[in-house]
This record gives structure tokens, sequence and C-alpha cells, in this order.
């Protein structure tokens, strides 16, 4: 299963890198995968995906699934968050690696909104939300 990656590099004297590799525009990580690319514990991802999802910011059903296997025949399942789950995440959780990551994703943005120059010909731009359509001018 392709899942992609993303990977903070950082090497004393230089400055801190990012790799990542998408799949299908879009990676996938499990709650390990990403307290390992925040350097926090299990449990601090846990609680914060818990309070996202409680508090209805995100859908669970929406922004993962679960993966089945078998390993040595046991049946096993792993569940597998998407990366708008990494940008809500980064904003809660106070870590070097968490802030490196909000940069990259900005970055990145801006770059290709300045590239595409998507902006340029938009006279007006409405979104939906709750069946309540908005204008922003």
């Amino acid at each position: 299963m392709e899942t992609g990656y993303i990977k903070i590099i950082m090497e004393e004297g230089k400055m801190p890198t990012i790799e990542a590799e998408l799949v299908n525009g879009d990676v996938q990580m499990s709650k390990n995968d990403i307290a390992r690319l925040f350097n926090c514990f299990n449990q601090k991802i846990e609680m914060n995906l818990r309070s996202i999802f409680k508090s209805h910011l995100l859908r669970e059903e929406d922004v993962s699934f679960t993966y089945r296997h078998t390993d040595k025949g046991v049946e096993k399942q792993t569940v597998y968050y998407n990366l708008e789950v990494l940008e809500f995440l980064s904003y809660r959780i106070a870590t070097l690696e968490a802030k490196l990551f909000r940069q990259f994703t900005h970055s990145a943005l801006r770059k290709h909104l300045q590239k595409k120059d998507v902006w340029k010909n938009v006279k007006q731009l409405h979104y939906t939300f709750q069946n309540q359509k908005y204008w922003l001018n």
C-alpha cells in the first residue's frame, strides 16, 4: 500500500529540510508516523485527534481510513490520516518540527498560487457552508 511520506531532516550546522512524497496528491500517515514527524509522544497525537474530532472541526471518516492486514497469521488494522489532519495537528502541537511543517505548507501554497496566478482573473469568489452561499469580494 502506497501512503507517501513527509520527513523533516535536521542536520547540525545546516538549515532543516523537508522531504515529501505525495501519492495521488495526498499523504497517509499513522499516529506513530505523525508523532515521529512532529517529535512528540503518541499520546499527544491521540489526545489532539480526539479533541479535533470531538469538536467537529474534522470528521474522522472523512480524513482517515483503516488498513486491515494479516501479519504472521494475526489480523491487524492501522488507521491512516491524510494531509488535512497533519495541518490541523501542526497548529495544536508546540514543537519545532510542527512549526517547520506549518512554514513548509504555507510556503508551498504561496509558491503554487504565485506560479499559477490563480487570483488574477477572479472578480468574485463564493463558497458554500452548510448550504448557505457566501461571497467574498
